[in-house]
């Protein structure tokens, strides 16, 4: 006689926790760069875009922006675009869509002087790395 083989009954498995959706309306932002709007970041964006694309060099890059006083520095390891003298971090090159890579890849390797003390800050070794 065959014996009929009873069934366990088993669990359903516990659903997994999605992370709720992100809006449309929200920004995703790196996460070392200051919460900024997405209008401030649109016209960032159109602001650098023509700088970057005149630019020749990190040394010409750096004095287009310190006309404007800004700069470029790394700030936790990212490429940042810093404004004023005292250096405060606006956000990352990445988060206004370019990229280190990028950069080097039309300018060549940039020349960087860690600033003792911090760790992944430094400057670009240009005469114009500090915005007036």
């Amino acid at each position: 006689m065959e014996k009929k083989m009873r069934q366990t009954p088993t669990r359903p498995s516990a659903p997994t926790r999605m992370p709720p959706p992100v809006p449309a309306h929200v920004v995703m932002r790196d996460l070392d760069s200051p919460p900024i709007d997405s209008e401030s970041a649109a016209l960032l964006r159109c602001w650098l875009q023509p700088l970057i694309a005149r630019a020749t060099s990190w040394e010409g890059l750096n004095h287009a922006l310190a006309r404007h006083g800004h700069a470029l520095a790394f700030r936790g390891g990212r490429l940042c675009l810093i404004a004023g003298p005292e250096g405060a971090c606006i956000c990352s090159m990445r988060f206004l869509g370019v990229g280190l890579k990028d950069l080097v890849a039309r300018l060549g390797r940039p020349a960087v002087r860690p600033l003792p003390g911090h760790d992944g800050r430094g400057e670009l070794c240009c005469p114009a790395a500090r915005p007036v």
